[in-house]
């Protein structure tokens, strides 16, 4: 059984072994098939490639593997020809639709007549648990399938590894093309050449460069992606090109120095680059950086294959962040404040959640206008922040109403003067362009989240408890106006 992840790197050369192999193969595609169905293997248990006749009535076997080698024998003895459309199951989906099928535990025992008996045949060698189906297409015309099984006991295929198995059915079915046409006439074989560039036919970024740091390989998707064409790219610096910066899986910034040991000890480094395109609009991009041999008198050479998450990220931060004041949102704090007190235990310092309300913002919205009361918003929010220390958070929950958390804020009476902090900074008036400034003053109710108030029998405190509990002391705040704070 195959474990449900795999190397990165393993992924990037299994897919360049196929570009080479295209290389390599000529006039014989059975070369080419065991080099695709091996790359299949990396996240499976079996592999076959079908290719379709001129009439796309037939498909044939031209390669096959099971990583268990009686069970790779039972395969390559199964009827080695599917004929198309004498069942109405998902190889005849897959063929007319070009839309890859794929079928879990559940999926198979429903639907397992669907399948042809001579493609069952080899797949029921050691039982199944997963299958997948990809079209192999090329020019938008179907040329055959990929079909990758796991055995019983394996688990489902994940999103990820479909990409890969429909990134190893595109490159396949490029190659196999390929190999047609140099089978054809010299004037294929020429073909063949310009478009063996496998890198051109990757979706993602796909740049090397050498032990100089000058690049020597740039993709159609870099022309894309960064906006500078493959002349103006090949023999710049890399790094200097674009602009790049490091940073690592939580988001803290690297060097590229700070990168070389991971590459050199791991073979590659996984996290986020910020990086510039020719108009100067800067991109997020994921990042899985490859170090190659060295060279001689080259230092450090490498490839990146790049994801540009600039847009996923952008939603991301609309999704979790306040649109008016850039604040954490009511979605942010309730997960943070949830996971907060999943890692809170007795004995460890005491936290507070600290809820507001502004008294005078509705004044200040009905006699001024709402412009002015959304410059209250944004000024406030600035304020909260400035009394805060790092890695406490301030979000906005919609409305006047803010909820602050200060870990490790100490006792009560530190608490208390945290708040008193807020109250005074708030406080001030704000201009907001008319003759008179604006006025708000916060009421504040705290909830502590301490040994004292900690739930019995070891139970955890709950964040919206504890969220209720602080909302409740600020009404009693706001009732008694001028007071300062309210505990919960």
């Amino acid at each position: 059984m195959v474990a449900a992840t795999m190397n990165g790197t393993a992924r990037l050369r299994a897919l360049v072994g196929i570009a080479r192999a295209a290389n390599s193969a000529l006039a014989d595609p059975a070369r080419l098939a065991a080099v695709v169905v091996e790359a299949a293997t990396i996240i499976a248990d079996s592999a076959t490639v079908w290719t379709q006749s001129s009439t796309h009535r037939t498909l044939t076997r031209i390669g096959a593997t099971h990583r268990d080698p009686v069970a790779e024998q039972v395969l390559r003895q199964a009827p080695g020809s599917i004929t198309v459309g004498d069942y109405d199951g998902f190889v005849t989906a897959v063929t007319v639709s070009g839309v890859g099928a794929v079928l879990d535990p559940a999926e198979i025992r429903t639907n397992l007549d669907a399948l042809d008996p001579a493609l069952v045949a080899g797949l029921t060698a050691r039982g199944i648990s997963a299958v997948s189906i990809q079209p192999l297409r090329a020019e938008g015309h179907p040329t055959g399938i990929l079909v990758v099984t796991r055995d019983t006991g394996g688990d489902a295929f994940t999103e990820d590894e479909l990409s890969y198995l429909q990134a190893v059915a595109e490159m396949a079915a490029t190659s196999l093309s390929t190999v047609d046409l140099l089978n054809g006439s010299a004037v294929a074989f020429e073909e063949m050449r310009a478009q063996a560039e496998i890198v051109n036919q990757v979706s993602d970024v796909i740049v090397s460069w050498d032990g100089d740091g000058r690049i020597v390989t740039w993709n159609t998707a870099a022309e894309g992606v960064y906006l500078y064409s493959l002349a103006d790219a090949v023999g710049c610096d890399a790094h200097a090109l674009l602009d790049t910066r490091f940073l690592d899986e939580d988001g803290e910034p690297l060097t590229f120095e700070d990168v070389i040991p991971y590459i050199r000890e791991t073979g590659v480094w996984n996290g986020e680059l910020r990086q510039r395109r020719a108009d100067g609009e800067e991109v997020e991009i994921k990042c899985s950086l490859t170090g190659l041999p060295e060279q001689s008198g080259s230092s450090f050479a490498a490839i990146m294959v790049n994801h540009d998450v600039t847009e996923q990220r952008r939603k991301e931060r609309l999704a979790l962040n306040d649109a008016l004041t850039g604040l954490p949102n009511r979605r942010f704090l309730t997960h943070h404040l949830a996971q907060t007190l999943k890692r809170w235990r007795p004995g460890t310092p005491p936290m507070g959640v600290f809820f507001l309300d502004l008294d005078g913002f509705k004044k200040v919205n009905d006699t001024m206008g709402h412009d002015a009361g959304d410059e209250v918003l944004r000024v406030t929010a600035g304020r909260l922040t400035e009394v805060l220390r790092g890695g406490d958070v301030v979000a906005r929950l919609g409305g006047d109403e803010f909820v602050v958390i200060c870990h490790a804020v100490g006792d009560r009476d530190s608490a208390r003067s945290v708040a008193q902090r807020m109250i005074d900074n708030c406080a001030v008036p704000i201009p907001v362009g008319g003759e008179e400034p604006a006025r708000v003053v916060p009421s504040i109710g705290i909830a502590m989240v301490d040994d004292d108030g900690a739930p019995a029998d070891g139970q955890e405190y709950e964040a919206d408890e504890v969220l209720k509990l602080a909302d409740g002391a600020m009404y009693e705040a706001k009732r008694n106006k001028g007071t300062g704070p309210v505990f919960a």
